[in-house]
């Protein structure tokens, strides 16, 4: 278990979460061998920049089915948007259970109905 980025007080602020600025967040094993499983390319390519996505996405937003955290980064060069989820536990302790792309197309709905919000980093 290793600790992969925390959570910021604009992302709670944002989000209206109840956390401690700086709540840790660890990833499992387990957790990774799904990503490498299920994701392979995005781990290939952006499972190193894990931390950079938690610790400063472009957008967030709530699972409306379980509540999980998603961090999005928008990478230019690509045009990938790469989503981060972190599920709560009912302890409190945060864990990123995957990593995965999300269409354009999909990332601009969300981003168009609100379930994506630009995370304002001033």
């Amino acid at each position: 278990m290793e600790i992969v980025g925390h959570i910021s007080q604009s992302v709670i602020e944002t989000l209206g979460l109840k956390l401690e600025p700086g709540t840790p967040v660890f990833i499992g094993e387990s957790n990774i061998e799904h990503i490498k499983s299920r994701h392979p390319y995005e781990y290939d390519v952006y499972y190193k920049d894990i931390g950079a996505i938690i610790n400063s996405p472009d957008y967030v937003g709530l699972n409306p089915k379980d509540g999980s955290i998603l961090f999005v980064k928008l990478y230019r060069i690509d045009e990938d948007y790469i989503r981060v989820a972190v599920k709560i536990t009912a302890g409190g302790k945060c864990f990123a259970k995957t990593l995965h792309s999300l269409s354009t197309c999909n990332a601009e709905r969300y981003i168009e109905k609100g379930t994506l919000k630009k995370l304002d980093t001033n």
